[in-house]
């Protein structure tokens, strides 16, 4: 399992018992599974906000610490690691037995929780287009000239999330032959998908 260099200096600092007693380390293991398993933010923000947020982490040292726990504990998740390779990464860490099996069983017991909050706000969940409106524009002069003889598509694209009961719009303006491009782009793309299901 390949580990950032940010990352594998916030586990080691974890793993030294020197710099970070057994009591902070549970602690801080706690709080980077909890901050993982909220709701309300999303994933480039989660490990951030618990260091700005946590007053009680004084030392550089423990907001290191946290960064590592947390960042590793979500890569985890989201690759679906199994154990041994938790454990190896544990190892050359130079965690001790018992915080090693202290990750694991925080890991086992909230790994379906942490990888069902990472599918609700990643981004592998894509809109849906459930309407399109249109409308053509034609203009005749604008500010800059006076004449422009112009015409322009404003298309507005009717979104939903998955999750979600809210329909959002996106607005774009295009010409004639953006809107041409478009167009062929999706119909590229539904060749495509039709070709993959029927072999």
């Amino acid at each position: 399992m390949d580990v950032s260099k940010n990352v594998l200096y916030g586990l080691q600092l974890s793993g030294k018992d020197i710099v970070i007693e057994d009591s902070v380390y549970i602690q801080l293991l706690q709080g980077a599974r909890c901050s993982l398993e909220q709701t309300n933010l999303n994933p480039s923000s989660v490990i951030n906000k618990q260091l700005q947020d946590d007053e009680k982490l004084s030392d550089v040292h423990e907001k290191k610490a946290l960064f590592g726990l947390a960042s590793f504990l979500l890569e985890c998740a989201k690759q679906n690691v199994t154990l041994d390779e938790i454990r190896a990464v544990l190892e050359e860490s130079n965690f001790s037995p018992k915080r090693i099996q202290h990750f694991l069983d925080v890991y086992h017991q909230h790994k379906d929780s942490i990888r069902r909050n990472l599918a609700r706000i990643s981004s592998f969940e894509k809109a849906q287009i459930v309407d399109v409106n249109w409308r053509l524009d034609y203009n005749i002069k604008n500010s800059q000239s006076d004449k422009v003889n112009q015409l322009s598509y404003l298309v507005d694209l009717h979104t939903l999330h998955p999750g979600e009961s809210e329909i959002k719009i996106v607005s774009m303006t295009c010409s004639l032959e953006q809107l041409q491009d478009l167009v062929g782009k999706l119909k590229d793309a539904v060749r495509c998908v039709e070709k993959q299901v029927s072999s």
